[in-house]
């Protein structure tokens, strides 16, 4: 199990930085970053607006607080110690844990059930988070509801646990961007893991986000995005091509259908998603569109208002297919 889970965290930081790797050079010149590590990926802020290491520190304090209340790495994180608290019994939460389920519960309920956070231990039963040396029984129930928030309080009616590993790097974005505004700086680029805001101008020009060629074995961009005239943009992806594990001679790929708790199977290579309001949506729906398929999704995508980009092979080719909402963006 725990050489699972040491490629598994492998794969995830690989597919972390293939949003941004293109973009690098662009965005680096003569600008300043910071950077370090969280979530067992990368993270970093790149601006041309000099950033104090005070608040670097202030960075680094947000980004720990939110490992600590979401990690599915740490058996002494909120989420963790949550997934062990009993049944039916009123639990009380913290404001920013209750937010965090709150956004995704309603995700859910849009999805049709297709994004779920309730899958915490079919994850770590295939290897993608550890089990704490824990017996893992996943029972299929009739329950409707598996649990019930209110005004910081929650109660489970199901024993699963929760794993917050698709929303909460978003979240971490989401909060480094706030963190920024608040303290007068206009314009930046922060990347956790290849969750990504870009917000004003890079001198005064837009910037630039690479998106990986999947048959690339070399980190080579199949397409590009900037924000142009946009002065905040938040920018996630899901894919399945370098998040896999192998159990008995199998691949089993990291995102799980809800409906069966098997991998999903994919029509597609990768799913992309430009939010103009928050980073911790882009990353939930990158999720849940990747679960839908390209057919699916974008039809979801097109009913809804969802800019995505779909790489899809197509006769040995890639094909960017997007939605009319991405075309409306221009970017």
């Amino acid at each position: 199990m725990l050489n699972r889970q040491i490629i598994s965290k492998f794969f995830a930081f690989a597919v972390g930085l293939f949003c941004v790797y293109t973009a690098y050079e662009y965005n680096e010149s003569s600008n300043k970053i910071i950077k370090g590590n969280i979530f067992g990926t990368t993270w970093s802020v790149t601006s041309n607006e000099y950033i104090a290491d005070f608040h670097k520190n202030k960075i680094i304090d947000i980004l720990n607080s939110i490992d600590y209340l979401a990690s599915n790495y740490k058996q002494d994180s909120e989420v963790a110690i949550l997934n062990t608290k009993p049944l039916n019994e009123e639990i009380s939460i913290s404001k920013e844990l209750s937010k965090l389920i709150n956004i995704a519960t309603n995700i859910n309920k849009n999805t049709n059930g297709l994004y779920d956070i309730t899958l915490g231990k079919v994850s770590a039963s295939r290897g993608f988070s550890p089990d704490f040396n824990n017996q893992i029984v996943i029972k299929n129930t009739d329950l409707i509801k598996k649990y019930e928030i209110n005004n910081n309080k929650i109660i489970k009616y199901e024993d699963f646990w929760f794993d917050l590993s698709s929303i909460a790097k978003g979240y971490a974005v989401d909060e480094v961007h706030k963190y920024l505004v608040e303290n007068g700086f206009n314009n930046f680029l922060i990347d956790i893991g290849g969750e990504i805001i870009i917000n004003g101008q890079n001198k005064n020009k837009p910037w630039l986000v690479g998106i990986q060629d999947p048959n690339s074995i070399d980190n080579k961009f199949i397409t590009t995005i900037s924000n142009k005239n946009i002065p905040y943009m938040a920018i996630a992806t899901s894919g399945e091509y370098r998040n896999f594990n192998f159990i008995e001679g199998s691949i089993v790929t990291h995102t799980i259908n809800p409906s069966t708790n098997k991998s999903i199977e994919v029509d597609h290579e990768s799913v992309t998603i430009i939010s103009l309001n928050s980073a911790t949506n882009a990353d939930a729906y990158a999720t849940a569109l990747n679960v839908m398929g390209h057919i699916e999704g974008l039809k979801y995508a097109d009913d809804n208002g969802i800019a995505v980009m779909f790489i899809v092979p197509n006769n040995n080719k890639l094909e960017l297919i997007k939605s009319k909402k991405w075309y409306d963006l221009k970017v």
